[in-house]
């Protein structure tokens, strides 16, 4: 061998996912990003809070703040029914402040098998809390920045 080798980076052909579902469409998410999903809850109200934050909830002996991916898109809340649920997913940032949140969804995630092939980006602007608009084998959904949504729940808690 030369003393140079070439390093090879495996990329998974496939990328086991689910499709969160919203009122107004879908959330992609990695299958490791998704912690659970409980039964709908009234939270505890938080003072002075952004319409998008509903309040906070006990999990696992966390306060999990939770959240209206909806609201932040500038839509209203929609009403809860039988159907919806909560999903409490992790930031990403396991030593953070906030390791954990919580969505509200309109119905049950679907697991989904995500291949290049399948998936393409759509061109429309991201609001907060949106990384990418993406098309997923035709069915449209959107990809969380799960960072941007972490930054947004610690500056209101912080800022309280």
């Amino acid at each position: 061998m030369s003393g140079v080798e070439a390093l090879s980076v495996e990329v998974p052909e496939e990328v086991s996912s689910l499709l969160l579902p919203l009122a107004d469409g879908h959330l992609l998410v990695p299958v490791d990003t998704l912690s659970e999903v409980i039964a709908i809850q009234t939270p505890v109200a938080a003072y002075e809070a952004p319409d998008w934050y509903l309040g906070e909830l006990n999990w696992r002996e966390q306060r999990l703040p939770l959240l209206s991916f909806e609201v932040m898109r500038g839509q209203p809340l929609s009403a809860t029914d039988d159907s919806s649920r909560i999903a409490v997913l992790s930031s990403g940032n396991p030593g953070g402040d906030l390791p954990f949140f919580a969505l509200v969804l309109h119905g049950t995630p679907r697991l989904v098998r995500v291949t290049e092939e399948e998936l393409a980006g759509r061109e429309q602007p991201c609001g907060l809390g949106e990384l990418m608009h993406v098309a997923l084998s035709g069915e449209e959904a959107v990809i969380p920045d799960l960072a941007a949504l972490e930054r947004a729940c610690l500056e209101y808690r912080d800022g309280r």
